[in-house]
């Protein structure tokens, strides 16, 4: 949760000033920023590439994929190169109005299309695997649940963006002082991003499992079927499972440390903002988790990541092939030997483009 980056910009500075991080913890905290920020660009790049050039991954359940992986991607866009000079600079401001209104309020709405992501993937399943002959999600229904999703996502931190403004170097939060607003928010925050949509995903993967597990009777002529079609739906469900146990996990101590910081007076804790500069690492790193668990857990993804740089090797080879062709071009002679010809880098691509499709 990024909500309440800003409370007592004033005591963060003087805390980081004069508690000092290390050198030691510095550059351990930027190298882990870095190769967050690597995996996380090349892993969600690539599963944007995959679904959307491979027409078999154009599933229902990898559209939400899809939308996870562009969240992923906006969280580590907007975090890294923009946060990093903040937290290094004590958090004196360095922007400007604009993206003091937006910088923050659009990492919590990503926050909130991730979780909302998987709670909606988490119930497409359930109906799938409970209700198999019912009407079943299409790919426009899922579109339109996408962009519900978003629309949600902008109106729960349209809050944060009015309360974020300048004030003498910091980006600051000014809430009425005519009642708690602060904490209100806070823990809104913590309900709709964490604890509801948790609550759900798992009431509903538990009855996922149940149904899974209910053994098919001998009388079912397609049982062979049916155990295959159970597997292939177990491993997904597994996957799905693992992402979300990954998000909870780097979600929580986030949020911990702003209801600290907003009902238990954390930042009187000598180490808080250090501790907070660590939950803030272990939350980015969830962008970069998901991407790996795809690939670990799921079948296809893997296959298709291969695919990929199988091609783009072949096409770089063939590419240097052509081009030494060009130079020792061999002719049909009266005997009816064969000429070689050179194969354009086009056509090279053409070739490997078919062989995906297949």
């Amino acid at each position: 949760m990024y909500t309440n980056q800003t409370q007592n910009n004033s005591a963060i500075n003087a805390a980081t000033s004069e508690g000092g991080e290390s050198l030691t913890f510095k550059i351990v905290k930027l190298s882990l920023y870095a190769l967050i920020f690597i995996i996380s660009i090349i892993g969600n790049a690539l599963v944007c590439i995959v679904i959307a050039r491979r027409r078999r991954m154009r599933t229902v359940t990898n559209y939400f994929i899809l939308n996870l992986a562009i969240a992923d991607l906006a969280v580590t866009c907007i975090c890294i190169p923009f946060d990093i000079p903040v937290q290094e600079n004590g958090y004196i401001w360095p922007y400007g109005p604009f993206i003091c209104k937006i910088l923050w309020p659009l990492q919590t709405m990503c926050l909130f299309v991730s979780i909302f992501t998987l709670t909606a993937v988490s119930l497409n399943r359930f109906w799938a695997i409970v209700y198999p002959l019912r009407r079943q999600m299409t790919k426009g229904n899922a579109t339109v649940v996408i962009i519900l999703i978003w629309l949600l996502s902008l109106v729960l931190s349209t809050p944060y963006v009015m309360v974020l403004g300048i004030k003498g170097n910091y980006c600051e939060e000014t809430w009425p002082n005519t009642g708690p607003y602060r904490k209100a928010y806070t823990l809104s925050i913590f309900v709709f991003q964490y604890l509801l949509p948790l609550t759900v995903i798992s009431a509903v993967y538990v009855k996922i499992g149940i149904e899974l597990r209910k053994c098919i009777g001998p009388h079912q002529t397609n049982a062979a079927l049916y155990r295959a079609q159970q597997e292939d739906a177990t491993k997904v469900v597994r996957m799905l499972i693992i992402v979300t146990v990954l998000f909870a996990l780097c979600v929580l101590p986030n949020n911990i440390m702003w209801i600290w910081l907003d009902f238990g007076k954390g930042d009187s804790y000598e180490h808080f903002w250090h501790m907070v500069a660590v939950t803030n690492i272990i939350l980015f790193a969830n962008s970069a988790t998901n991407p790996v668990a795809y690939t670990i857990c799921h079948e296809r993804f893997r296959e298709e990541f291969k695919l990929y740089f199988t091609c783009d090797k072949r096409i770089f080879s063939n590419m240097q092939t052509s081009v030494f062709s060009r130079t020792f071009k061999s002719f049909r002679t009266s005997n009816g030997m064969d000429k070689s010809t050179p194969s354009t880098p086009d056509e090279n691509i053409m070739i490997c483009a078919k062989e995906t499709v297949v």
